[in-house]
């Protein structure tokens, strides 16, 4: 149970059963932080929990801005080589940075490896940069992220708060991506 969650929440049932499949975490104090933005390092970890990874906390940081000491090294070290995630082009990995969802995208395409894609757009679908618009249709497709439910947007600069993270989680499960 987290402190911060109520039964009444939208997100309340994707959150547990996230929690209890072992995709996501609290954030150490009873807290969720459920309207928190998801960071780099907290999605990674998601998505490797998500795939069943094993840490290996002795495999030498990827990234020179991941301490060795870092709690999510080795979820960031997993996605890393099994290339769902990479740095940027400076070689930092800025594990603290808030993802955006068409980042969050083109994660996915990457981890559950997304073939299958839709030709309906999103209304937004021209705010959708060219390296992410192929993974958002591929997300689309899968069902794993939605437009919102009011206007359809995808949204793809905004950042995924840690209740859609765990929803997309979800998503992903029920569509049969995730085991």
């Amino acid at each position: 149970h987290f402190s911060d969650i109520d039964e009444n929440d939208w997100y309340y049932d994707n959150v547990m059963d996230a929690a209890n499949n072992g995709y996501i975490s609290g954030m150490g104090d009873g807290t969720f932080a459920p309207t928190q933005a998801t960071t780099r390092a907290q999605f990674a970890s998601m998505i490797a929990n998500a795939m069943g990874y094993e840490a290996d906390p002795d495999v030498e940081s990827a990234f020179p801005d991941v301490a060795d000491d870092y709690w999510g090294k080795a979820a960031i070290n997993f996605c890393y080589q099994n290339e769902i995630i990479t740095g940027y082009d400076d070689g930092t990995f800025q594990p603290n940075k808030a993802i955006t969802r068409q980042e969050a995208a083109s994660i996915l395409r990457n981890a559950f490896e997304l073939t299958e894609t839709t030709d309906e757009l999103f209304p937004d679908d021209s705010a959708i940069a060219g390296w992410a618009k192929e993974s958002v249709y591929l997300v689309k497709a899968a069902e794993l992220m939605k437009g919102d439910a009011g206007t359809g947007n995808f949204r793809p600069t905004s950042t995924i708060t840690r209740a859609e993270a765990a929803s997309i989680l979800m998503n992903a499960k029920y569509a049969g991506v995730i085991d």
